[in-house]
């Protein structure tokens, strides 16, 4: 049998498509902030997909906790009150890097120095003009579910 520069491409295609789509099956992983564009918005049409992200105990009151779901996106989920959750795209309005995390009672980002309300995540200083993307968030029992 012999095999044909088509045959071996199509193979190659297949192949890589199939480890293209394994990859995106993956859960999110947690990144912890220390307490050291594209922005989704608001829309009226329903989301797309629920993302599970983890335990709500694992965002503390007045933190906030870092999810990769993908390269293109991660969501920063901060609790300015006990029984308050927020959620926005991680990705800075001012230059497109990722937040640090939540410190002060701000969400900050470490590249410029831009710092945002945790609670409407709108900016309080530095450089950033427009708020991060806003993301439904859910508490379901013990779990905390993005809609995106």
């Amino acid at each position: 049998m012999t095999v044909n520069r088509r045959t071996a491409l199509t193979g190659i295609v297949a192949t890589s498509a199939a480890f293209t789509l394994a990859a995106c099956a993956s859960e999110a992983q947690p990144v912890p902030t220390t307490s050291s564009s594209a922005t989704l918005g608001e829309s009226s049409a329903p989301p797309a997909s629920e993302q599970l992200l983890g335990k709500a105990s694992e965002v503390m009151v007045g933190s906030g906790m870092k999810y990769k779901i993908s390269d293109a996106l991660t969501i920063l989920v901060t609790r300015p009150a006990l029984e308050t959750f927020r959620a926005f795209n991680a990705t800075c309005t001012h230059a497109g890097c990722i937040v640090t995390g939540v410190r002060e009672e701000q969400i900050v980002c470490g590249c410029h120095g831009a710092r945002f309300d945790t609670d409407s995540g709108e900016p309080q200083s530095g450089p950033a003009r427009s708020a991060l993307g806003k993301i439904t968030i859910e508490v379901r029992g013990e779990d905390l579910y993005a809609l995106i």
